[in-house]
């Protein structure tokens, strides 16, 4: 019996999209492979790698040595998210709207900067910091807060509470893409190539959905709908 450590982020809720569908692929065709999902965070993943306390590897990622392979997996770009009840925006934010409001950020340090002020060098009025994307669904809900977060976690945000809506952002911002990580030394291994091949196919399916689904707009519509 195979067991795999696979690894995503800890910064944030675990990603929606990775393990039910591959573990719904692995029951059909490989039922004897187990799976272990352990943390990781960017600044942690070589040495977990190099060590094999990990298999694969699920993150955002700076440079690596040759001995780890890498397959890009999703580019997430980003989007505004909020509560249309409370805040009647068009499809498409000003700048001068966007700073004129209130914010929920996802602070990692703890404080209240987030990737708008690394990126711009512009501060947001910001209510509120929470240390995770997944909080900040039910922080928007019923509130005049704005919340700037990648298009996959909207995505799942938009399924738990379906009458939030994106806009898209005033200015362009290039997305982090998440990829897939793993030692050259399981590299030839077949059952690790499986498994890899299936994460490959389930983030191509995901990114097209999450394309669709987040398209500012497109929530919009339906939220008055219900």
């Amino acid at each position: 019996m195979a067991a795999w450590m696979v690894a995503t982020p800890s910064r944030s809720s675990e990603p929606p999209w990775l393990l039910p569908p591959l573990l719904a692929v692995l029951a059909n065709r490989a039922p004897h492979v187990r799976l272990v999902r352990l943390p990781v965070q960017f600044r942690t993943v070589e040495q977990a790698l190099a060590t094999r306390s990990i298999d694969l590897a699920v993150t955002v990622a700076d440079a690596l040595p040759s001995s780890i392979l890498r397959a890009p997996l999703l580019t997430c770009g980003f989007v505004c998210l909020f509560d249309p009840r409370q805040v009647p925006l068009k499809q498409r934010l000003s700048e001068r709207e966007y700073f004129a409001r209130q914010h929920v950020i996802v602070s990692y340090n703890g404080d209240l900067r987030g990737i708008i002020e690394d990126l711009f060098r512009k501060e947001r009025d910001v209510r509120c910091a929470v240390s995770s994307f997944s909080h900040v669904g039910s922080v928007i809900m019923g509130s005049k807060l704005l919340a700037t977060v990648p298009t996959v976690v909207a995505q799942h945000l938009l399924a738990l509470h379906p009458k939030l809506a994106t806009a898209q952002l005033p200015f362009a911002m290039d997305g982090a893409p998440i990829e897939l990580l793993w030692p050259l030394s399981v590299d030839d291994d077949e059952a690790c190539r499986f498994v890899r091949e299936q994460l490959i196919e389930i983030a191509a399916n995901f990114s097209s959905r999450a394309e669709r689904q987040t398209a500012p707009g497109a929530r919009n519509r339906n939220a008055r709908t219900r």
